[in-house]
């Protein structure tokens, strides 16, 4: 009589662990530049949002685990003992978040702000003065060419460039100018003094 051995059905668990690591590098700091040179960095907030999704299976797909039966006379397969099998996908879904804060300490900050107010003073003085330097050069040009009796034509194009310019006698100096002088008659002058007469 032979005999028939069955295999001892086994269960086999697996898993896969997955490490998401995320890495937040912060970024420079904002760099405010001006004239001169001058650079500042300010303070800044950083809002660093992120997802990570994964999946994860093995291929190819079984649905079914297969023991061998052997026979202990022939040591043959006599046949396949079939044990359903489960296999599933992985997924893995992960979000989150990064907030972080960079405030410059020290008091080289406040020396560069300091700077950069003292250099948009300049400018201002510098803008200034070259708005003044180009009104004298202007009126200048245009009294000299009004005294040689030359004028842009008014309303044409270059006539604003001397239109609010005036010319007016200079202080201690007699312009030529011209009087109207009345005569008198003897007869006149005599009826004057006779109306005169009490």
């Amino acid at each position: 009589m032979a005999n028939t051995t069955v295999a001892s059905p086994s269960s086999n668990s697996s898993g896969v662990v997955n490490n998401n690591a995320t890495q937040i590098v912060p970024g420079a700091w904002p760099v405010s530049r001006y004239s001169q040179g001058i650079q500042c960095v300010s303070p800044s907030i950083t809002f660093s949002p992120y997802l990570v999704d994964s999946h994860s299976f093995a291929r190819p797909r079984e649905t079914v685990t297969r023991t061998p039966i052997y026979d202990d006379d022939t040591g043959d397969i006599k046949y396949y003992s079939e044990i359903p099998r489960f296999e599933k996908d992985n997924y893995s879904f992960n979000w989150g978040a990064s907030l972080q804060f960079n405030i410059p300490i020290g008091k080289g900050v406040d020396l560069c702000h300091q700077s950069v107010r003292m250099n948009i003073k300049n400018q201002e003085l510098l803008y200034k003065k070259s708005t003044l330097e180009i009104s004298l050069h202007r009126l200048k040009v245009c009294a000299e060419q009004f005294r040689l009796g030359v004028r842009f034509t008014p309303g044409s194009p270059s006539a604003v460039t001397c239109e609010d310019i005036e010319l007016y006698p200079v202080p201690g100096v007699v312009e030529p100018h011209t009087h109207q002088i009345t005569f008198e008659t003897p007869s006149d002058s005599s009826s004057s003094q006779k109306q005169k007469e009490p």
